[in-house]
């Protein structure tokens, strides 16, 4: 980060520069607490039913865990924004000054003893989230600066590097924590990780998922089924026009080395075209979600968020990242007449630009992140790397308080999300900050507010607004 245009120790109390909806910084603190813990609520409500949900959580789950984890992290969120305020208060009346630095250093204590207070396995993904957040934070001021220019497709150089080392090490028996290999197994399939076949045959139950007549063909069997299924009727003579072309592409060559049931091309499209549907259904619901508070006054958001752009760039960018990376692997079995896990640090590495469709600093982030904690968990194990105690205690805090330090000095560097969710959860009370007093000190201070100007009770401050300039 910066320092400002020069050394200033700012005078201005806490009322005037901070909290200007109250002078009493008692009230001032309650009143971020409620609309925190309100909010608070909310978010972690509905994440919590609907994780539950997901997981097919019973009946006991939601009489001895929910309640407990959702007060715990109600009351981790409502601590983190209550002690940020109060201690800038304490500062002020101690030090009777504010500098450049004071988000951060009083931010880092008050995230630290709010995140204890999170249960230990969330602890890990919110150090992660705001880890990422705080390089792109800081990219952004730099950039800002002119300190730094951004690489031409940079996000998706990354995303690429980062997906070669993460599919080299899926090749590899036991080289990525099974929760990830579950999931990689899940995306570009379970044959490219094991050197035999699974036993439970991933590629056959994709097979009779999505094309179910080339199993029974079109004999009577097939057609009792679509009487039973009023809605494989109306897609029959689609599964019946593009069986033959089906049953052509299983039957072209495969590698012996090759684990997959059908030929290579089979492989490659079967999983594109998996992927492809996923991707534009995940992005449909999102956009579908997203759009419901206005569905009632306009019905028609509902067709627009069904076939929005983003849902086909999102499946594009799943479907090629599958596709390529299956293909390569096949031609290099060809090519090399054996499996490697050199096969996936270069496929991996190709298919990853496949980002270009659906591009993402956060995920390219995000992705990077978790391959750098990936490998320094690897250091540990083989004695290399030193374990930190409280690691994620430490990243969560120093992370948080430089976010923090952006959205108190400049909110217009912050991503945008991250903004609008710190409107939310304080009740729009970081927008109320009278930054126009740091103009002069720091550039841009009050880019996003350039005329705001707080409703000051005279009775507690001599400031008043200056003229238009």
């Amino acid at each position: 980060m910066v320092a400002p245009s020069k050394p200033t120790l700012l005078t201005y109390t806490c009322y005037e520069l901070g909290h200007t909806w109250t002078p009493s910084c008692t009230k001032a603190s309650f009143d971020v607490a409620k609309d925190v813990s309100k909010e608070a609520f909310k978010i972690y409500g509905s994440l919590y039913l609907i994780a539950a949900i997901v997981r097919r959580k019973g009946k006991k789950y939601f009489r001895d865990k929910f309640w407990r984890e959702l007060a715990q992290s109600t009351l981790f969120l409502t601590t983190n924004g209550t002690l940020f305020i109060t201690c800038f208060c304490i500062w002020r009346k101690l030090a009777g000054f504010y500098f450049y630095p004071n988000a951060i250093l009083l931010g880092i204590p008050a995230c630290g003893i709010s995140l204890s207070i999170e249960r230990k396995e969330r602890r890990g993904l919110l150090a992660m989230y705001t880890g990422n957040l705080a390089l792109e934070t800081v990219w952004r001021m730099l950039k800002a600066r002119g300190w730094v220019k951004s690489i031409p497709n940079g996000e998706v150089l990354m995303f690429s590097v980062a997906t070669a080392i993460y599919l080299y090490y899926f090749k590899k028996q036991n080289g990525l924590p099974s929760g990830t290999e579950s999931m990689f197994k899940m995306v570009f399939g379970s044959i490219e990780t094991l050197p035999e076949k699974s036993d439970d045959d991933e590629d056959d139950m994709e097979t009779e998922q999505e094309f179910p007549m080339s199993r029974n063909g079109p004999g009577p069997g097939a057609r009792s089924t679509t009487r039973s299924h009023p809605a494989l009727n109306m897609v029959a003579p689609l599964l019946r026009a593009v069986e033959p072309m089906v049953s052509w592409l299983k039957h072209r060559p495969s590698h012996p080395v090759c684990q997959h049931k059908h030929s290579c091309a089979f492989y490659v499209i079967q999983g594109a075209v998996r992927m492809f549907g996923i991707g534009y259904g995940v992005q449909a619901v999102i956009k579908l979600l997203s759009s419901l508070p206005g569905v009632f006054k306009r019905p028609k958001t509902v067709i627009s968020a069904l076939m929005n752009k983003a849902n086909v760039q999102l499946g594009a960018f799943l479907a090629s990242l599958v596709g390529i990376y299956r293909a390569l692997n096949c031609v290099l079995r060809w090519l090399r007449d054996r499996d490697d896990s050199l096969h996936g640090l270069v496929a991996g590495f190709v298919a990853g630009w496949s980002m270009m469709y659906y591009k993402s600093s956060t995920i390219a982030l995000y992705t990077a992140s978790k391959v750098a904690e990936m490998m320094y968990f690897k250091g540990i194990a083989v004695g290399k790397l030193p374990y930190i105690q409280c690691a994620d205690i430490i990243l969560y805090s120093i992370s948080t308080s430089i976010v923090f330090h952006a959205a108190v000095l400049e909110p217009h560097n912050l991503r945008p999300a991250y903004w609008k969710f710190l409107m939310r959860v304080t009740g729009n009370k970081f927008a109320g900050m009278n930054r126009r007093l740091l103009d002069p000190y720091i550039t841009n201070c009050s880019k996003l507010y350039p005329d705001y100007w707080p409703d000051y009770d005279m009775r507690f401050t001599n400031l008043v607004k200056p003229p238009a300039s």
